[in-house]
């Protein structure tokens, strides 16, 4: 054989190696462990660092911790150093310590204890994606009201004659939990609706907005929704207009409504994939959030001419940003500022300006600090769980938590 021809070989071994340990990492990361368990077994055996890792994952997510222990080292002896090995070492430790403690608050013991180590230039694993398409025979298992909706969502593109007719189903229905009919709101209003359904589409959605406002009568930003977006995002408002919002900023929550989606998705794909039900629905709810309402009072605030309504429309600006920035989310309280920051340029005072972009800058500072631990790849499916559950319910906190 030709130096080229082994050389070749060898790099097409590697690469199937990779591969491999790639997808068992995935198939960990589902709880779908026995799989990869078996794909792992030859390469444990020759002592591949990536493999070594994986499988001491795995057997930490099902409390076996002298065997992750024992993989651990032998990680650790085969790639000294490695950043993984030394987070991997506390994450056995703080679990054994405390096994029935939520994962996110174990994993950020570890990640402080550990030293919070930077990745290597070459790390042990590419990147977990736990999504995979969902075929039709599983769609067929979605038996609740208003989960086929949901499903094809995630597999439609936007616009398509089958997702805005499931759509206007759901529009007509009326017991459907809330985030069913956001999705179908949000299929409705998007601009990718061909012309010639777009004016009855638009209807429907509006209609719908309406309803659901007044079913959960708590939610101020649905309920502002209604008020917003009835007339032209350029139309200034009117003083009806300022007092609904007025009168919608006095609810109970004024905030996204990121977790009746994302409760709304999980249970969907649960019945269809469980391995990839918290990661899919956490993808999708970005994807079917009505941002257009904060938009659309944003646009229409600066539109409003008239002195007395101007400056009304800036306070409901700055009120609405406020509410919004005490969000459980990122995504809640960037948004807030921009309103706040909004607000203060209508106004034509500088003034809260440096106040709010400090407050910004502490956000992203820690949004990048939050999320130094997840530059690794954890094949832990527990841990995935949490981490996606939680950024639902306390992101803000969770990073908070991550960054000690």
């Amino acid at each position: 054989m030709t130096a080229v021809a082994l050389a070749v070989m060898l790099l097409a071994n590697g690469a199937n190696k990779v591969g491999l340990v790639n997808r068992a990492a995935t198939m960990a990361a589902r709880g779908e462990t026995a799989e990869a368990r078996h794909l792992l077994e030859g390469l444990v055996t020759s002592s591949n660092p990536s493999a070594l890792f994986v499988l001491a994952c795995i057997e930490l997510e099902e409390l076996r911790f002298e065997s992750a222990s024992s993989l651990a080292q032998r990680l650790a002896s085969v790639r000294p150093g490695a950043p993984e090995a030394v987070v991997l070492a506390r994450l056995i430790e703080e679990r054994k310590r405390a096994p029935d403690d939520r994962w996110t608050d174990v994993a950020a013991r570890a990640w402080s204890a550990s030293g919070r180590p930077t990745p290597a230039a070459k790390p042990l694993l590419g990147t977990i994606d736990s999504h995979r398409p969902i075929d039709q025979a599983a769609l067929a298992r979605a038996q609740r009201p208003g989960d086929r909706l949901l499903l094809e969502f995630g597999r439609d593109q936007e616009g398509s004659s089958d997702l805005i007719e499931a759509a206007l189903a759901e529009a007509n229905a009326a017991e459907r939990p809330l985030g069913v009919h956001l999705v179908a709101m949000h299929v409705l209003m998007d601009e990718a609706v061909p012309q010639e359904k777009r004016l009855l589409a638009q209807g429907a959605a509006l209609d719908l907005l309406a309803r659901v406002a007044r079913s959960h009568p708590e939610e101020g930003y649905l309920s502002s929704g209604v008020v917003l977006l009835r007339s032209d995002a350029q139309a200034p408002l009117t003083d009806s207009d300022l007092a609904s919002l007025e009168e919608a900023l006095k609810r109970k929550t004024f905030a996204l409504p990121i977790r009746a989606l994302y409760d709304a998705f999980e249970a969907a794909y649960e019945q269809v994939d469980p391995g990839q039900a918290q990661s899919r629905a956490f993808f999708e709810t970005t994807g079917a959030l009505p941002l257009e309402i904060h938009l659309a009072l944003s646009r229409r605030a600066a539109a409003t001419a008239d002195p007395a309504l101007r400056d009304r429309a800036a306070a409901v600006l700055t009120a609405a940003g406020s509410r919004l920035e005490t969000g459980a989310t990122f995504l809640d309280r960037m948004i807030g500022l921009s309103l706040q920051t909004k607000g203060a340029e209508l106004r034509g005072d500088a003034s809260p300006m440096a106040a709010v972009g400090k407050r910004r800058a502490h956000l992203s500072d820690l949004m990048s600090k939050g999320r130094a631990f997840w530059q690794y790849q954890w094949p832990i499916a527990s841990l995935w769980r949490d981490h996606f559950v939680r950024n639902i319910t306390d992101e803000v906190g969770y990073h908070e938590h991550m960054s000690r």
